[in-house]
């Protein structure tokens, strides 16, 4: 039995983001989904600009990198998330996942 979470979007609407993303940011950029307490967001993962936007704001307050971050990449879903704290701060935990790196080797010579 499948279960509508709030905010769920359709399959179209997905595929409409997906499309954008790719268009906008690149290939390696994509859509990725958070789901907690029976509800959904939809958000981009982080391009340079963000990036860079956040770590400016960084200075006035470390919680003001997630912040900037999370309300650059949403897409759209449950609203509860943003702004019930609890939610919120699980959804914080997870912008490092959302930088979209590609590590690589280090090495000296």
């Amino acid at each position: 039995m499948n279960v509508e979470l709030i905010g769920q979007a359709s399959p179209e609407q997905i595929e409409a983001w997906k499309k954008e993303v790719k268009e906008k940011y690149g290939e390696n950029h994509s859509v990725k989904f958070y789901k907690v307490g029976g509800g959904i967001a939809y958000l981009r993962t982080v391009d340079r600009d963000t990036y860079s936007l956040a770590m400016v704001k960084v200075r006035e307050s470390p919680a003001k990198f997630a912040q900037v971050v999370l309300d650059k990449i949403w897409l759209g879903g449950d609203e509860s998330i943003r702004k019930d704290d609890g939610k919120y701060f699980g959804l914080c935990d997870m912008v490092e996942d959302m930088l979209n790196k590609q590590k690589g080797e280090l090495g000296e010579l």
